[in-house]
């Protein structure tokens, strides 16, 4: 039980840190923001504007312990592959300066998981060279890095912290076409996607037109299993599964199936069929990944699709 004083006033008054044990005050953060740091996001966000490759726009800032900035790098700078922590820590080098303990501020998470075997990662390039703070702006939502680099970082020991609310809403204004991918797809009747099924709320969203607006299908899904999934309905519209059907071709009708229930089980290789007031897109479930509680080293979904337009 919380325990409470009576103060002169005869007011019931309970005490601040009582308050807090009880989670109604917020806990201590990991350190107050010093305008140098606040300064230095700013800075990364510039550099990323100045990004013009396709793409993730991506700037990154190397700084001393009391905010001094070592060097700069934005991607795309000296070339369409160069990564801009990379570069950062390249320049400092050619200049000779001293990076240990340093603070990054990128405007997105190092990148990992690279399948270059020529060419480190940035998470890894930052630790190797003693880089003990990062600060990030935003999250890379391709499924097989999302968090992937923070998660490098941390293991290394690397203390990490966010952009503010307000910069890191500056991050996502930048807006990015390969961001998009992997939450919507644009102007294909027939394609495939991937994405991590655990972000947007399990929403991926298909526009008939390229420029966006006009029909559109939201495909929403959750964690099952292994190898099945469970395809979601969304407000105003129905989900079913195209039992046994192995491919579109057999699908005749899409609207003959049972659309009462709020969920469908999508085996692996299994069609999932989702309806609205423009007509059907067929889903065909081609990779799950769950995750490491199944095995897998990241969460994604990988789907076909076709739409089929009421007429």
């Amino acid at each position: 039980m919380i325990k409470r004083e009576v103060a002169a006033t005869g007011r019931i008054q309970v005490k601040p840190v009582v308050l807090q044990q009880y989670g109604f005050l917020p806990c201590p953060t990991m350190g107050s923001l010093h305008d140098a740091d606040r300064a230095n996001m700013m800075h990364a966000i510039e550099l990323a504007r100045a990004s013009d490759v396709g793409g993730w726009r991506i700037g990154a800032v190397l700084a001393r312990p009391n905010g001094t900035v070592i060097s700069t790098g934005y991607r795309g700078e000296s070339g369409a592959s160069d990564h801009a922590e990379a570069l950062a820590v390249r320049k400092a080098q050619e200049l000779g300066e001293d990076i240990g303990g340093a603070t990054a501020y990128v405007t997105l998470e190092p990148c990992a998981n690279l399948e270059s075997k020529t060419k480190e990662d940035c998470s890894t390039i930052l630790v190797n060279s003693g880089v003990r703070r990062v600060f990030i702006g935003g999250y890379d939502t391709n499924p097989r890095i999302y968090r992937l680099g923070w998660k490098n970082l941390r293991d290394a020991g690397v203390e990490l912290r966010d952009f503010p609310p307000d910069l890191r809403r500056q991050v996502q204004e930048l807006g990015s076409e390969r961001q998009d991918d992997f939450l919507e797809r644009r102007g294909r009747v027939k394609g495939r996607a991937k994405f991590d099924y655990t972000l947007n709320d399990g929403r991926y969203t298909i526009f008939l037109q390229a420029e966006g607006g006009g029909p559109k299908w939201t495909t929403r899904w959750g964690q099952m299993g292994k190898e099945s999934i469970y395809a979601l309905r969304e407000s105003g519209g129905g989900v079913a599964e195209a039992r046994f059907a192995r491919s579109f071709a057999e699908i005749d009708d899409p609207d003959v199936f049972d659309f009462h229930s709020h969920f469908a089980t999508i085996q692996l290789g299994g069609i999932a069929v989702f309806k609205n007031q423009h007509g059907h897109l067929l889903a065909k479930v081609l990779e799950i990944h769950a995750g490491p509680n199944w095995g897998t080293e990241h969460v994604s979904l990988k789907f076909e699709y076709e739409i089929r337009i009421s007429r």
